[in-house]
C-alpha cells in the first residue's frame, strides 16, 4: 500500500496533468509554457520540474494515460467470455464515443497532434497515437471477425476495413459536434451510431419500394 506521502505526490502530479491538459486544449501546446502550467497548478516553476522534466514529458504522460486506459477497457471487453460479438462491438463503440465526448480537452489536443498542425516533427506523442490506434483497430477487427463467424455480419466484408470505417465515422462525427455549437453527449450520439451500424439508415418502406421498382 502506498504511503500517505506517495499518495499526496500522486495527487499533485495528477493535478498538474489536469491543468496542463486544459491549457494545451485552450491555447495549444506550443503556446503554453511551463510557467503557465505551474501557475495554474499553484506551484513554483522549480517545484513543477520535480514532477516533470519538461513540457514534452507532460504531454506524453497525458497521451499515455488516456490511450492505455482505452486499450485496457477494449481488451477487457474482447476477452469477456460472457459477451456475444454484437455486445462486444457495442461496448467498444461506447468506450470510444465516451473518451471523445467526456474528455473534450484531451480530444482537442489529440486532434491537433493527429493533424500535425502544431508539430513539424513526429514526437513520442505521435508514436502513442499511431500505436494506440493500431492496437484499438486490431481488437475491433477481431470482434468483427467473430461477428462474421457468428453470422451477424456479411461474410463478404473485410473485418479490418469495417473496424477502420467505424472508427473513422465516430472520429469525424464527434469532431464536427465538438467544434460546432451543438452539444455532443454520449446518450445522444451512441444510439445513432448503433442504429447506423446494425440497422442501416433506410426504412423498411424504402426497401419495399426498391424491390417493387426492380420487378
Amino acid at each position: 500500500m502506498a504511503s500517505r506521502r506517495e499518495r499526496e505526490k500522486e495527487e499533485r502530479r495528477n493535478y498538474i496533468l489536469l491543468n496542463a491538459q486544459a491549457l494545451f486544449a485552450e491555447k495549444g501546446y506550443l503556446h503554453t509554457s511551463m510557467a503557465e502550467i505551474a501557475e495554474a497548478s499553484e506551484f513554483a516553476v522549480g517545484s513543477l520540474y520535480s514532477f516533470f522534466s519538461s513540457k514534452e514529458e507532460i504531454l506524453s504522460t497525458i497521451f499515455e494515460y488516456h490511450i492505455e486506459r482505452v486499450i485496457s477497457e477494449v481488451e477487457q471487453v474482447h476477452e469477456n467470455p460472457d459477451m456475444g460479438s454484437r455486445e462486444k462491438i457495442e461496448a467498444m463503440l461506447e468506450i470510444l464515443v465516451r473518451i471523445y465526448v467526456d474528455h473534450q480537452d484531451f480530444y482537442r489536443i489529440y486532434v491537433a497532434e493527429a493533424r500535425g498542425v502544431e508539430w513539424g516533427v513526429r514526437t513520442e506523442v505521435g508514436e502513442y497515437i499511431y500505436n494506440g490506434t493500431v492496437r484499438y483497430l486490431d481488437i475491433l477487427s477481431r470482434c468483427f471477425k467473430q461477428a462474421i463467424e457468428d453470422g451477424l455480419v456479411d461474410s463478404s466484408l473485410d473485418p479490418a476495413f469495417l473496424a477502420l470505417l467505424l472508427r473513422s465515422f465516430i472520429h469525424s462525427t464527434v469532431s464536427h459536434l465538438i467544434y460546432s455549437t451543438r452539444d455532443a453527449t454520449v446518450e445522444d450520439l451512441l444510439p445513432i451510431v448503433k442504429k447506423v451500424l446494425f440497422d442501416g439508415i433506410l426504412t423498411k418502406v424504402t426497401d419495399d419500394l426498391d424491390r417493387a421498382e426492380d420487378r
